[in-house]
């Protein structure tokens, strides 16, 4: 992640995190249920959650008997985590750092975990790389990540407004909070193919979703249109395994 990302964190993380809400867990889908868990049986596993934000799925992953270590650039936002595993009594390690550089050892994990992040990370054949080099053989990586064609449709007409080959860097001004957010738009194709460069191998890509708009809200900022979220996925979670 860039020093821009890291600068709009450490602006709005308090915001964020009040404004979110978020409950310990697991968060795969972002906006709705979508019925997906695929870390149930973790007792025991050693894993690592990359841009682990807040702390909530890392305290979750500890409750679920793994021993975690959660990895964010931000110290705002591990600041929230710390305080939130110390309510829950929960017994993580949580550690500043760049998913591009992560702080650990080789063969280190288990598992690699990760929820909605990777929106912000500008090079994902070195994160996916580093990975991969702290996961033991056969080791899991598991993440859900905005899927890329959401973004693309106006909410209110549902056309198509911008071009899903548009990737890279993209801006959003946010003048009263003193700093732009800077997001990464990747195609699912630049998705599967760095993985696959890195050494995993794809097991799974789910798109979770439903086609009933009232299985769907507009999110904690009121931003979602769940008409669209019944038409175009919201998210991409990906299973894969270290080779």
């Amino acid at each position: 992640m860039t020093e821009e990302v890291r600068d709009w964190w450490e602006a709005t993380a308090g915001s964020f995190q009040a404004e979110l809400d978020l409950d310990v867990g697991l968060n795969w889908t972002g906006y709705e249920s979508g019925g997906v868990d695929l870390l149930t049986d973790v007792a025991g596993d050693d894993i690592v959650e990359l841009g682990c934000g807040g702390g909530q799925c890392t305290v979750e992953l500890a409750g679920r008997g793994a021993d975690v270590v959660g990895v964010d650039l931000s110290a705002a936002q591990l600041a929230h985590a710390r305080e939130l595993a110390a309510d829950c009594g929960a017994a993580v390690s949580l550690v500043r750092g760049d998913v591009r550089e992560i702080p650990a050892g080789d063969d280190r994990f288990d598992v690699a975990f990760s929820a909605w992040a990777f929106q912000w990370v500008d090079d994902l054949a070195a994160c996916f790389a580093e990975t991969h080099r702290v996961l033991r053989d056969g080791g899991r990586f598991v993440f859900a990540t905005p899927h890329p064609v959401y973004g693309l449709a106006d909410p209110e007409s549902h056309r198509i407004e911008e071009s899903y080959f548009d990737t890279g860097r993209q801006v959003i001004s946010e003048p009263e909070m003193g700093v732009d957010q800077v997001t990464y738009r990747h195609r699912v194709s630049d998705v599967y193919n760095e993985l696959v460069d890195a050494g995993f191998r794809v097991e799974q890509l789910i798109e979770p979703g439903s086609g009933d708009p009232d299985d769907y809200d507009a999110g904690p900022w009121g931003i979602m249109t769940p008409e669209l979220m019944s038409k175009l996925p919201t998210t991409l979670v990906v299973d894969a395994r270290a080779e």
